[in-house]
């Protein structure tokens, strides 16, 4: 992944009343002590993200299915080569995480520990708890009657393209994140977000480059837009972060 986030005792037992036996001692025992349990912890969490990636893929190619059906050839030929890549780098991240699942249940309690950190440490970045830094792409778009549907797609394939993380107008772009049509315009969690829109994304240089050309080829095209560039960012910042949210237990 490109992006990087910045002994025990007790009292014998009393003897027997007058002219009854002495007094008997019940031997001590230690206390088991109770195994850790954060390699199963580990365990579960890689099973757990086994199954998040499996469901994420089928999703994806249901919805590129459907959204191909009324492309255009070009656009066709785009997602096309979007889900071919988007599906190789699911099923390495399959075999990835079955792999360390294997380890994991062979390995000791320090290896699962180390294991367990950094799942967390991935999952904080993935989620925008945690400013990233890395290589990517801005992309700028500037256009008139701009849409949350238009923001919408542009995110989307920003992500397939290769994108790991992402803001929008300073905006942390994860998944469940608001992206909403008001009557003032597109807001992103409540927030408007008036054009010019800038696309920060960090992820693979290459296939974001082909994939913002691509895209910036296409609304050029377009009669509303006013500007659409993009630059190659060696070290790309993401400062803006996912207000962590508290759980809320109904009664």
């Amino acid at each position: 992944m490109s992006a990087r986030a910045d002994s025990e005792g007790g009292l014998p037992p009393k003897g027997a009343g007058p002219g009854g036996a002495g007094p008997r001692r019940t031997p001590l025992r230690a206390k088991p002590r109770p195994r850790s349990s954060s390699g199963a912890v580990a365990v579960w969490l890689i099973a757990l993200l086994i199954a998040l990636v499996a469901t994420i893929q089928l999703r994806s190619q249901a919805e590129v299915e459907r959204s191909l059906q009324q492309a255009d050839p070009a656009t066709l030929a785009f997602s096309i080569d979007q889900l071919h890549r988007s599906n190789d780098s699911l099923e390495a991240q399959i075999a990835a995480l079955k792999q360390t699942q294997s380890m994991l249940q062979a390995g000791g309690g320090s290896a699962a520990d180390q294991e367990l950190k950094s799942e967390a440490d991935q999952l904080r970045m993935l989620e925008g708890l945690v400013p990233v830094h890395g290589p990517g792409i801005v992309m700028t778009l500037d256009a008139s009657g701009l849409t949350a549907l238009d923001m919408q797609d542009a995110i989307n394939n920003l992500a397939a393209g290769g994108g790991e993380a992402m803001a929008v107008n300073g905006h942390r772009i994860v998944v469940g994140v608001d992206i909403e049509q008001s009557e003032s315009g597109v807001t992103i969690d409540g927030s408007p977000v008036p054009p010019p829109w800038s696309f920060a994304v960090i992820g693979d240089p290459t296939r974001l480059a082909e994939t913002a050309d691509l895209m910036t080829q296409q609304l050029r095209g377009d009669r509303r837009v006013h500007q659409a560039t993009y630059s190659v960012e060696p070290d790309l910042v993401i400062r803006a972060v996912v207000t962590e949210k508290p759980y809320v237990y109904g009664s």
